[in-house]
């Protein structure tokens, strides 16, 4: 799968929600088509992801930080999402200018919240989603990332045990905050949504990527190791 469909997979669901990228009907649509199947031009779909402030400040961060030249290339995008080893090449200092300076300006936060929530970001933060989930929040501000909603924001995984045309069944641990410390919680059962024009293949017994509770990718062993990873790294980092 190459990285710009991996970034559509992953940024779909937030933006059809209305919480990041430019919220144009047309832009939902082509995004919509485009990981139905339809055969639409790659440097359109490029342009509409690169209005996802969010998502796209990390993986230029990322990219730069390795030497890659697209920002959207598969390893930097898997990077951002999931984890991988050039979350290892970014550091700190390059992480919080990329915060200061990317997240600050029109519809997103004014420049001193910036400043002082790359001040205060742990060490040991990696570039990664789920830091950007717990520690930075929304940029746009269209929406709070607090309690339940921290916990179907950030990428989790579960092993599927039951499906139907739409909905899977997957045992899945839930992010939990106790004594104002995050942590995963004791595995349980949890329905999330599935649109097979976007995901067709899904057995009995994988590993799958959420967001948004809807199934965004299976997993491979070695995606799932890193996802738990770099997940684990933001929780610890917390102080959990």
């Amino acid at each position: 799968m190459r990285g710009i469909r991996i970034a559509a997979l992953y940024g779909f669901y937030p933006h059809r929600l209305g919480f990041c990228g430019l919220q144009q009907n047309s832009a939902k649509k082509t995004l919509l088509n485009y990981l139905s199947g339809e055969k639409i031009s790659e440097q359109k779909i490029r342009k509409i992801l690169e209005t996802f402030k969010g998502s796209f400040s990390y993986y230029k961060l990322i990219a730069k930080s390795n030497g890659i030249e697209d920002p959207f290339e598969k390893k930097v995008v898997k990077a951002y999402w999931i984890g991988n080893q050039l979350l290892e090449k970014v550091s700190i200092n390059s992480l919080k200018r990329m915060i200061i300076k990317e997240f600050a300006g029109p519809g997103l936060f004014p420049r001193e919240i910036t400043e002082k929530k790359a001040s205060e970001i742990p060490l040991t933060s990696k570039p990664h989603h789920s830091f950007h989930v717990l520690v930075i929040g929304s940029v746009s501000g269209r929406i709070v990332l607090e309690d339940k909603l921290l916990d179907i924001c950030r990428i989790g995984w579960g092993k599927v045990i039951k499906k139907s045309k739409t909905k899977i069944l997957i045992k899945y641990q839930p992010l939990v905050k106790k004594s104002n410390k995050f942590r995963l919680g004791k595995s349980i059962h949890k329905v999330v949504f599935w649109d097979k024009k976007f995901i067709p293949e899904v057995k009995i017994g994988d590993k799958i990527a959420t967001h948004w509770n809807y199934i965004v990718q299976v997993l491979s062993t070695k995606d799932l190791v890193n996802l738990k990873k770099y997940t684990q790294i933001t929780i610890d980092s917390l102080g959990s």
